[in-house]
């Protein structure tokens, strides 16, 4: 089997799907989750009768968390990784935000404060709107401005010191928790805890099983870890076996897709000279479809209609067409929403 196939048996892309939203999280390690509704179509792809209620719930529930890890981005992961993966990544996010927090007045007197205020906020009070939170900061005597980017870059920053995560977005806005009040699914056996060079080691093993095959680069570039850091790892780990099979005919993925994220190298899925149309700049990655493991096209929302662009010129095969059309028939039904197939001209 190819590279590319391994992979998509790894990303659960192809073969069997994952037993529901939690378990196809842990597989991925972390979801992306800037764009809520990117992170639940990710889930969809890789599993089998789940629904955006049912990644809601898992959510909600707190069997799933939401805060800022690889490359200081959001991500989605299971309850029971956030301890160990906030140790990991928490402090490079700290530091990488520093310079930003000073120009926006988040200086570290700032908060200093905001964490000894926080904990008397949040407590009980689950998910509350991070404009509220900042609103009752600044009550309390924490300096920040209440608009602009200082409220996001404060939470972030308090949630790379384990303290809140982001919760459920509410009406289109965002929610912040307490972390310590999120539990770990029964199932998983409670939060798990990798002390030190262990906690890179789980990291490795955990990717390659994901992700793998894979090497030092795509370890750095999917984590935001330094190229010593990922290659210290690997070698403290040793590399899953997994099993190859067949890839599927079509697939259809949301934005910021882990197989696009993944890797140093993407040209295992996505052709180089359609890569601009992939990712046009400012970190955007377009939701695309593919074909025999290749992205063959993009697509959109346009109401009720998904508009599928291919690459190329002409029609797809009968049964390539039909493949992606049913793709959007169970995104229909992952949504509970009417939802027609339209196509687009390359």
């Amino acid at each position: 089997m190819t590279v590319g196939a391994r992979r998509m048996r790894a990303q659960l892309l192809s073969g069997p799907p994952a037993d529901g939203a939690l378990a196809a999280v842990e597989r991925l390690v972390g979801v992306q989750a800037q764009s809520w509704p990117a992170a639940r179509l990710a889930v969809r792809a890789r599993t089998r009768d789940v629904t955006a209620a049912d990644v809601d719930g898992a959510l909600a529930r707190g069997e799933l968390a939401r805060t800022w890890l690889m490359r200081g981005t959001l991500h989605l992961v299971a309850a029971a990784d956030l301890g160990w993966l906030t140790d990991l990544f928490g402090p490079l996010n700290r530091a990488a935000g520093q310079r930003r927090r000073e120009e926006l007045g988040v200086v570290d007197e700032v908060v200093e404060q905001a964490l000894a205020e926080l904990p008397g906020i949040l407590a009980g009070a689950g998910p509350m709107d991070r404009a509220e939170l900042i609103t009752r900061l600044v009550r309390r005597g924490v300096r920040v401005e209440e608009s602009g980017q200082a409220p996001a870059h404060l939470v972030a920053c308090a949630a790379s010191e384990g303290l809140v995560c982001r919760g459920p977005d509410v009406r289109g806005r965002p929610t912040v928790l307490l972390a310590g009040e999120i539990r770990a699914a029964p199932a998983t056996g409670g939060p798990r805890r990798f002390p030190g060079d262990a906690a890179l080691a789980e990291l490795a093993r955990r990717y390659l099983l994901g992700y793998g095959p894979a090497n030092e680069a795509d370890l750095a570039t999917w984590s935001g870890l330094p190229l010593p850091t990922a290659r210290r790892a690997l070698t403290l780990c040793s590399d899953p076996a997994g099993l190859a099979a067949a890839v599927p005919p079509a697939r259809l993925l949301g934005q910021f897709d882990a197989v696009l994220l993944g890797y140093h190298d993407r040209a295992f899925v996505l052709p180089p000279e359609h890569v601009r149309r992939v990712n046009a700049g400012g970190g955007l990655i377009a939701p695309t479809f593919l074909v025999d493991g290749q992205v063959a096209g993009v697509w959109r929302r346009s109401g009720r209609r998904v508009v599928l662009r291919p690459f190329t010129a002409g029609r797809l095969p009968g049964k390539v067409r039909g493949a992606i059309e049913a793709e959007v028939a169970d995104m229909a039904r992952f949504l509970g929403e009417r939802l027609t197939p339209a196509w687009e001209d390359a």
